[in-house]
């Protein structure tokens, strides 16, 4: 493959090192063919972390790899299916502890030649260009966190109006966070019942270990708001435990969290994003039927005993 002529230079690191990765990771998935193996460069950092440091959970995963707890979780999935990975729960039963089974270690032993090779090979790659990129690649990760591109744009007063918060995905940081802000408005408004606590007790193994996704809003390095995406197979998710911190109810924060969540809809195909609400909460439901959401008759009961009210979101045009 000839090297495309230069255009991006320094505001094209992302597009360039993309560009970089499907060349080797093209390179690599052919020798894993051509092995006989149904391995994939795509499983490659969830087996390697618990060959190197054993079982974990899916968080810590997510954590080494900096990747999104739901896409970690599609991949162990994938793995388990292959019969290489297997989950328990812990001893207080809140998380479920990723391992390698039998067969998972007896394919690391098979792929190991294959790594060292791989290894060999990139290092090779890097003394031919005369640089060493895991350095590089060190330095400027380094220098981003002492200080970030957002910061550094906000010097260059590129960015001017600075949002009173930013939506971040889940992270455990913010766990007692996500029951905290739900807990508040159901006992406000409602009394908690049964599922309420299952949900907002056990969110990686309710909601994220199923596919689901949880969005937090967070200002000042406080989490000030919550909403979930609940996975239920076909195509059908639920927006659903959206909570505001009231003293910091400004700013379109409610909205940007269920925009989040219909922009993570749409871009996993789905076909349908309903919500169940209660007519008490008259905001909230003035709030989905500006974004989209219609009223309709609900196709089956709510397992919540406040459930009322059901919406289903449609796309609006521009």
């Amino acid at each position: 493959m000839s090297i495309p002529d230069e255009l991006f230079f320094e505001l094209g690191i992302g597009t360039r090192m993309r560009r970089l990765y499907e060349q080797m990771s093209a390179d690599a998935d052919r020798i894993y063919k051509e092995t006989g193996t149904d391995f994939r460069v795509g499983y490659f950092y969830v087996v390697f972390a618990l060959h190197k440091r054993g079982s974990m959970p899916i968080s810590e995963i997510s954590r080494l790899a900096g990747f999104s707890h739901s896409a970690v979780s599609q991949t162990v999935k994938k793995l388990m299916k292959f019969g290489w990975l297997e989950t328990c729960s812990t001893e207080d039963g809140r998380q479920k502890l990723v391992s390698l089974t039998d067969a998972g270690n007896k394919l690391i032993d098979e792929l190991m030649p294959l790594w060292l090779g791989l290894e060999r090979a990139v290092k090779t790659a890097m003394s031919e260009a005369n640089v060493d990129l895991l350095a590089a690649l060190d330095g400027l990760e380094n220098a981003l966190r002492g200080k970030s591109m957002y910061d550094r744009l906000r010097e260059e007063q590129v960015i001017r109006d600075k949002p009173p918060f930013e939506i971040v995905p889940y992270d455990m940081a913010y766990r007692q966070a996500f029951y905290d802000l739900n807990i508040a408005w159901v006992r406000q408004y409602f009394k908690v019942e049964p599922i309420d606590e299952k949900v907002l007790s056990d969110p990686e193994g309710t909601i994220l270990d199923k596919g689901g996704e949880i969005f937090f809003a967070v200002a000042d390095g406080k989490a000030v708001g919550a909403v979930a995406m609940k996975a239920e197979g076909d195509g059908r998710f639920e927006l659903t435990k959206l909570g505001v911190d009231p003293t910091v109810r400004k700013g379109g924060m409610g909205r940007a969290l269920c925009e989040k969540v219909i922009e993570r809809f749409r871009a996993r195909g789905g076909k349908t994003l309903y919500l169940e609400t209660n007519t008490v909460l008259a905001p909230a439901i003035a709030l989905y039927d500006k974004i989209g959401f219609v009223a309709m008759d609900p196709p089956v009961p709510s397992p919540y005993e406040r459930a009322n009210y059901y919406m289903e979101w449609r796309e609006q045009a521009e």
